[in-house]
């Protein structure tokens, strides 16, 4: 059996690379052809010819050619390939080579392009760089909406950002790098902003919905990023929100006072029908397999549902948690909150139990995202979770650093990101972004 699928795959690759006989012909390979690496991943660029269906070859060895790939490590063929083509979830620090050609019509591949090379890398730790928003108002929330995969082609990867902030500022990128001054429908303070896209790899009709909110229970709303409504009438009395998440396009918003509450659309708010058993103000909160929220004097509640919440007590004391984030895989989950004077906890059992870490810092830690990362399964399994870690957490203080962990134990030293003040965390799958006051923000792709 062995003999004759190597046989099989040998035959399979011969015909697809030289083609129909009667058919098509040879086309000269792209010319332009760049790799550019970024965090955990590697964008391919060329000059393309329309006429022309372009073949994308790439391995972890540099005798790779458009017509030598069989049996070379991580070996990969992508055919119809569009510039620019993205290859996401790369084991960052490994060199990966890459060539090209080209053909019209079903016919054979023409020459090979000459073999290039990019080395992905985790840009969190080494690659931020500070920038600002165009008005120096301070920005409490960040966040990211994927519209659409990284695989996708002709539009891959790509997405949008939002921030909000004092006085009801909103600003928008599509980069992370550069922002745009939108017309906020509120003057109140927002404090966190999300997104949710429907239709995910539909560039013309992604079914977009932002939703942020903020003090005195304000929302705000778009569909597309550029055009923001108020959402369900507030009152200037009620209780802050604090936090935003969504779940399927359904939003969940926590804020002062213990308060919950739920939206389908983003624009009509309701209570839960339990309450979140606490009066502790709630910064933060998350949705993995469960829901999430911590606040006050290291108060965290959870839910399966985000009608009935569960008070949970930290191994040891800690300060008040500001945020909470969560990652799950094949091997296992965990939730991570942080907070004042460093505060960390983590659970790896579904939220029942929460450790306290040691704190790779006594500032105050003020967000907290999860990346997936690539890893070998043979190697990787973490002894203090127990299972394979394929997330980073990366996590940020008021001072404007930065630090790494691969399972929320053991963390970086800290990381200038060229700001400081910061207040917000995002990451986008393909890097990260925060926001501050005075309108500063830093990213890391």
């Amino acid at each position: 059996m062995k003999k004759s699928s190597c046989v099989l795959i040998v035959a399979l690759a011969t015909f697809l690379l030289g083609g129909c006989a009667d058919k098509g012909s040879s086309a000269a390979p792209p010319s332009g052809f760049t790799a550019t690496a970024a965090d955990g991943r590697v964008k391919i660029d060329w000059t393309p010819n329309p006429s022309v269906e372009y073949w994308l070859f790439t391995a972890t060895d540099p005798s790779l050619t458009a017509f030598h790939f069989l049996g070379l490590p991580n070996a990969f063929i992508y055919t119809r390939a569009a510039s620019p083509f993205y290859i996401c979830g790369l084991f960052d620090g490994t060199t990966y080579y890459f060539a090209a050609n080209g053909r019209t019509g079903g016919g054979p591949g023409g020459s090979s392009s000459p073999t290039i090379n990019a080395v992905p890398y985790n840009a969190s730790a080494i690659t931020w760089t500070a920038a600002s928003v165009p008005v120096a108002a301070n920005l409490y929330g960040v966040g990211y909406t994927g519209l659409t995969t990284c695989r996708n082609i002709p539009l891959s990867a790509t997405g949008s950002f939002a921030a909000v902030g004092a006085g009801g500022a909103i600003f928008t990128s599509v980069d992370g790098m550069s922002w745009i001054n939108q017309v906020s429908p509120v003057t109140t303070d927002l404090y966190a902003v999300t997104g949710y896209a429907a239709y995910q790899n539909n560039p013309g009709n992604p079914a977009l919905r932002w939703v942020a909110v903020g003090a005195g229970g304000a929302s705000a709303y778009s569909q597309d990023g550029i055009s923001w409504a108020v959402g369900s009438a507030y009152n200037l009395a009620s209780p802050a929100l604090r936090s935003i998440t969504q779940v399927s396009g359904t939003f969940f918003a926590v804020g002062d006072t213990g308060t919950i509450l739920s939206s389908t659309d983003g624009i009509t708010w309701a209570s839960p029908t339990a309450t979140s058993n606490t009066i502790n103000n709630l910064y933060g909160v998350t949705h993995g397999a469960i829901f999430v929220a911590v606040g006050d004097s290291g108060t965290i509640v959870t839910s399966v549902d985000g009608n009935t919440w569960t008070v949970r007590t930290p191994s040891a004391a800690v300060g008040n948690l500001k945020q909470v984030t969560s990652f799950g895989s094949a091997y296992g989950s965990i939730y991570v909150a942080v907070g004042d004077a460093g505060s960390i906890v983590t659970s790896i059992d579904g939220g029942l139990t929460w450790i306290t870490q040691a704190a790779p810092t006594g500032s105050n830690l003020v967000g907290i995202t999860a990346e997936y990362r690539a890893v070998d399964p043979a190697t990787a399994r973490d002894p203090s979770l127990n299972f394979i870690s394929t997330f980073q957490l990366v996590a940020v203080d008021s001072s404007g650093n930065a630090y790494t962990s691969q399972n929320g134990y053991a963390w970086s030293p800290a990381i200038p990101t060229g700001t400081t003040s910061l207040n917000a965390l995002v990451s986008s799958g393909f890097g990260y972004v925060a926001a501050g006051n005075a309108g500063a923000t830093a990213y890391a792709f």
